[in-house]
């Protein structure tokens, strides 16, 4: 009797759309070893899915990777509803029964990390873990107006010099490029501006008196760039007051492009 050969994971980055989400289209990276538990990638505001392209490769052995486009973002469909919080975590909810997801491990920069904190509050029971990369929604400063002239005006590479720190200097021609693309369709970038206005309007905080920590059930691990100059990392009170905080160092906004060998690490050390 023959024995049956281990799945091999996928170490293919290849995009997939999915069109039963019930918003429209669902742009989504699936790779890594499909009997191993599964981690979701959610990027931040006016990125895609292959910001995670840097960290995807050294986990596959162990885990199942998906990684997806947000409303008004890459592939997935412009619709971005009431631009809103609510609206996102539905969202998101829903990709995941479409994509087979009970459970995961998810990892969220920036606005994606915002929506992932409010996801595993109101569906505790899906989230393992958070792992959260320069988190909006903690309160504290947010510098918006580079984001509004980019939206406004167009300037992408004004916008990359102010995300990157001093380890990512060498991405400044490939991010400008990609913001550019972001918001060349005009319909994807009315879906930024609600997302943006929305993020003015209401405020930023997840709650303006500071986030309650103890309505998270799932350990949490805080990851910052020491020279994120658009979201600094806010005072220690509004931080989770008993999970791991590491500051990468040499890199702003983006730490998991701009220094991925140490965001890495600390996914390694912090997952299962």
């Amino acid at each position: 009797m023959n024995a049956v050969s281990p799945i091999k994971p996928s170490r293919k980055i290849s995009l997939s759309i999915s069109e039963t989400h019930s918003h429209g289209a669902l742009g989504y990276l699936e790779m890594g070893n499909p009997a191993g538990e599964t981690v979701v990638f959610v990027h931040g505001f006016g990125a895609d899915l292959l910001t995670w392209q840097f960290c995807l490769v050294p986990l596959v052995a162990k885990y199942r990777l998906l990684a997806l486009d947000l409303p008004g973002h890459g592939r997935s469909t412009p619709d971005v509803g009431a631009a809103d919080l609510a609206f996102m975590i539905h969202w998101l909810d829903e990709a995941f029964g479409v994509l087979g997801v009970k459970q995961a491990h998810v990892i969220g920069h920036s606005m994606g990390a915002k929506i992932a904190l409010g996801f595993a509050v109101s569906h505790a029971s899906r989230v393992k873990s958070l792992s959260l990369i320069s988190p909006a929604g903690l309160g504290g400063a947010f510098h918006h107006e580079t984001l509004d002239a980019f939206l406004n005006q167009g300037d992408a590479e004004a916008l990359a010099r102010h995300l990157l720190g001093p380890k990512g200097q060498s991405l400044g021609a490939s991010l400008t490029a990609s913001l550019s693309n972001a918001v060349a369709d005009p319909g994807r970038n009315d879906a930024l501006k609600a997302l943006l206005g929305n993020a003015k309007i209401y405020g930023l905080a997840l709650s303006p008196e500071g986030f309650d920590w103890s309505r998270v059930v799932c350990p949490v691990q805080i990851l910052w760039g020491d020279h994120d100059r658009l979201i600094p990392m806010p005072e220690a009170h509004r931080l989770p007051p008993s999970a791991p905080v590491h500051l990468i160092e040499g890199a702003g906004h983006l730490p998991h492009m701009e220094a991925p060998a140490a965001v890495i690490a600390h996914l390694k050390d912090f997952l299962p």
